[in-house]
C-alpha cells in the first residue's frame, strides 16, 4: 500500500484549461435537449465530463487537474429598433434576451471559471432558411469572440501556464491558433457534443478528438 502510494505522490500532473465557445455549446445544448436552454448545473456537468474523458484518455501515467474554464459568448441584443414593417421592437424584453442574461448570470460565479464577452451587432435582415416563406429575421453577428479564443490560446501557449487545452467548439477557424498551441508543446484535446459537421482538417490538427 505505502509503494503504490509513493507512486501516485511522484505522478506528474497536467493542468487543463477548457475553453467553452458558448454559441456552439448552447446550439448544440439545445439541439439534444428538445430546444431547452442549458443552466449551470449542466455546464458544472460539463465540465466534470471533459476532465474525466481527458483522464481516460491519459490513464494512469499522470493526473489531469483544471486550471481554469473560459467561456466565450456574447451578451444578447438589447436595443430597441424598427422591423421592415416600422414596428418598433424591444429586444430587451424578449424571452431570448431573458433566457439568456439568466444563463450568463447564473455561470459566471463558477468555480475556476473566467466569462470572456464579445459584442452582439445587427447586420440587417435576412431570410429564415428553415422557413422561407415566414418574415425576414434579424441578423446578428459576433464580434470579437474568435479573437479573445485565439489570444487567449496563444497567451497560454507562451506562458506555458497549461499542458492541455480543450476547445469546446466545431468551429474550423481555429485551426491556425490549434497549430500555434501545439507547435509550443501543448496537447489540444477536440470535444465538439457530437456534431458530425466537423471540418476534416479540424479533426486532423486535434491530438484528440474525445466527444
Amino acid at each position: 500500500m505505502a509503494h503504490n502510494f509513493l507512486i501516485r505522490s511522484n505522478m506528474s500532473l497536467n493542468k487543463v484549461a477548457i475553453l467553452i465557445d458558448g454559441g456552439f455549446f448552447i446550439q448544440r445544448f439545445r439541439n439534444l435537449n428538445q430546444n431547452n436552454y442549458p443552466s449551470r448545473k449542466d455546464v458544472e456537468n460539463l465540465i466534470g465530463k471533459i476532465m474525466t474523458d481527458v483522464q481516460a484518455k491519459t490513464g494512469n501515467h499522470s493526473t489531469d487537474i483544471l486550471f481554469r474554464t473560459f467561456y466565450y459568448d456574447c451578451c444578447p441584443f438589447s436595443k430597441k429598433m424598427k422591423d421592415l414593417s416600422g414596428k418598433e421592437l424591444d429586444y430587451s424584453k424578449s424571452s431570448i434576451y431573458l433566457n439568456q442574461m439568466k444563463y450568463l448570470n447564473s455561470i459566471k460565479t463558477i468555480d475556476q471559471f473566467a466569462m470572456r464577452l464579445g459584442e452582439l451587432s445587427f447586420a440587417g435582415w435576412k431570410l429564415n432558411t428553415f422557413k422561407p416563406k415566414a418574415k425576414p429575421i434579424p441578423d446578428f453577428r459576433q464580434k470579437g469572440v474568435d479573437m479573445k479564443i485565439g489570444l487567449d490560446m496563444a497567451w497560454m501557449a507562451g506562458r506555458k501556464s497549461v499542458q492541455k487545452l480543450v476547445l469546446v467548439t466545431g468551429d474550423s477557424d481555429f485551426i491556425s491558433p490549434i497549430k500555434l498551441v501545439r507547435r509550443e508543446g501543448l496537447l489540444v484535446y477536440l470535444y465538439a457534443l457530437g456534431s458530425k459537421r466537423l471540418k476534416a482538417a479540424l479533426i486532423e490538427h486535434a491530438d484528440f478528438v474525445i466527444a
